[in-house]
C-alpha cells in the first residue's frame, strides 16, 4: 500500500513539473525575445555638410556630442562625418548613402535621397548682418562703395547683397573681408554671425545692423536611410536633437522660438525675413538662382525666394 502511495506522489510531482515547464517556457521565450529586441544596437552614419560659416566651434563635434548622449539610452551609436557638398553628391551617386545628412539650405543633389515623414528639420540657423567699427554708427550711409562683402562658402551672400542694394560692393573671402574692415579699407562689412565672433576675439568695439531682407543660413537635418527600422531610429535622434536645441548656444548660432544669447548675437535672434531659402533644392532650381544672380535679376530672385 505504501509503495502505491509513493508511486502516486511521484507521478503527481512529475505532472506538476511538466505543467510548470510548459507554462514557463513561452514566458521565458517572450521575455528573451523582448529583451533581445530592446537591446539591439543600431549604428547610424550622419554626414555634416558646412554650407555656411557657423558662429564658433564645430557643428560636426556638436552633433557627435549630442549623438553620444543619445546613445546612452537609445541603443544607438551614431558616427558623424564632415563632408563638402560636392563630396556628398559624389558619394550618393556611387550608392554610398548615410542614414542622416545635416546640410545648409540651398544644398542640391540630396533631395531625392530624403526619407521619413518630413523632408527636413531646421536644427539651427545663422543670419546676415552689417558690421561697423564705429559703435555709434546708424548705418545710414551704407553703399556699394564703402562696403565689403564676406563672400561666404556655398551660401547666397550675393543674393543678400542684392536684396540690400549693395551688389556693386567688393566681394572677398571670409578672412579677407574681415581684414579689410579691420584695416579701415571699408567702413562697413556685410557678413554673418561668424564675423561678430571674429571682431569679439579681436577685442574691438563695433556696431551691428541685422539684415532682414534675406536669409539662407539654415542648418537642416534629414533622414536618408532606406531601412525602415533605421528610419525610425534616425527620426528618434532628430527629436532628441531638437529637444536639446538650447545647447546650440555653444555654437554661436540661433534656434527658432528661443533666445539663447546675451552678447551681440542677440541682435540676430527672433528676426523675420522678407525672403528666405530654407529647403534643399534641385539642380534645376540652383541653375535658375545662379542665372538670376548673374543677370542681376532681383525680381526673379524675389519670386524664387518668396
Amino acid at each position: 500500500m505504501r509503495k502505491i502511495f509513493n508511486k502516486k506522489v511521484r507521478v503527481a510531482v512529475l505532472c506538476l513539473l511538466c505543467v510548470a515547464i510548459l507554462v514557463t517556457m513561452p514566458i521565458m521565450s517572450v521575455t528573451k525575445s523582448s529583451a533581445s529586441s530592446k537591446s539591439k544596437m543600431f549604428v547610424l552614419n550622419l554626414w555634416q555638410i558646412d554650407s555656411f560659416e557657423g558662429g564658433k566651434g564645430s557643428r560636426a563635434s556638436f552633433l557627435q556630442s549630442i549623438a553620444n548622449d543619445f546613445s546612452k539610452s537609445g541603443y544607438c551609436y551614431i558616427t558623424v562625418t564632415t563632408l563638402t557638398a560636392s563630396a556628398a553628391r559624389e558619394n550618393l551617386k556611387k550608392g554610398i548613402v548615410p542614414d542622416l545628412i545635416s546640410y545648409g539650405a540651398g544644398t542640391f543633389g540630396i533631395e531625392n535621397y530624403i526619407k521619413g515623414s518630413l523632408p527636413y528639420y531646421t536644427w539651427c540657423y545663422g543670419s546676415y548682418c552689417f558690421l561697423c567699427l564705429d559703435e555709434n554708427s546708424d548705418f545710414s550711409d551704407i553703399s556699394g562703395n564703402n562696403t565689403v562683402i564676406n563672400e561666404g562658402t556655398e551660401n547666397y551672400s550675393r543674393v543678400a547683397a542684392m536684396m540690400c542694394g549693395v551688389e556693386s560692393a567688393v566681394y572677398e573671402r571670409p578672412t579677407g573681408a574681415y581684414v579689410s574692415l579691420i584695416n579701415g579699407k571699408y567702413k562697413y562689412m556685410l557678413g554673418t554671425q561668424r564675423d561678430i565672433f571674429r571682431l569679439k576675439t579681436r577685442g574691438v568695439s563695433f556696431a551691428v545692423k541685422p539684415v532682414t531682407e534675406f536669409n539662407d543660413l539654415y542648418q537642416n537635418i534629414s533622414v536618408t536611410s532606406t531601412d525602415k527600422q533605421f528610419v525610425l531610429k534616425a527620426e528618434e535622434f532628430i527629436r532628441y536633437l531638437l529637444k536639446n536645441k538650447e545647447k546650440v548656444e555653444k555654437l554661436g548660432l540661433m534656434v527658432s522660438d528661443k533666445r539663447l544669447h546675451s552678447d551681440e548675437i542677440k541682435y540676430l535672434e527672433g528676426l523675420s525675413y522678407e525672403y528666405k531659402l530654407v529647403t534643399p533644392i534641385g539642380a534645376n532650381t540652383k541653375a535658375e538662382i545662379d542665372g538670376a544672380i548673374s543677370e542681376n535679376d532681383l525680381q526673379k530672385l524675389k519670386k524664387l525666394f518668396k
